[in-house]
């Protein structure tokens, strides 16, 4: 039924298009997605959500008071210690 196997030349079964040479167009280089280091939501049970890369972290009101009050603890111990050095 199909000799294909058989031929050396299949220029018959398969067309190829015309290649035409490209002249000498500069390389654009594609921009780079931007990327998201962290995004702060609200859920729909009104819990805060603080998103870093493929983390995310869940808290109540309490839970966030309690995250800036340790935040604001290492930014006082931070500044003491780049007036120290």
């Amino acid at each position: 039924m199909f000799d294909w196997f058989k031929r050396p030349n299949y220029s018959n079964v398969i067309k190829f298009p015309e290649t035409k040479a490209v002249p000498n167009v500069p390389y654009i280089e594609q921009p780079k997605p931007e990327e998201t280091y962290y995004s702060i939501g609200i859920t729909s049970e009104n819990r805060v959500t603080l998103r870093m890369g493929y983390t995310t972290l869940t808290m109540n009101h309490k839970g966030c008071e309690d995250l800036i009050e340790q935040l604001e603890v290492f930014m006082k111990k931070i500044k003491e210690e780049e007036t120290d050095a």
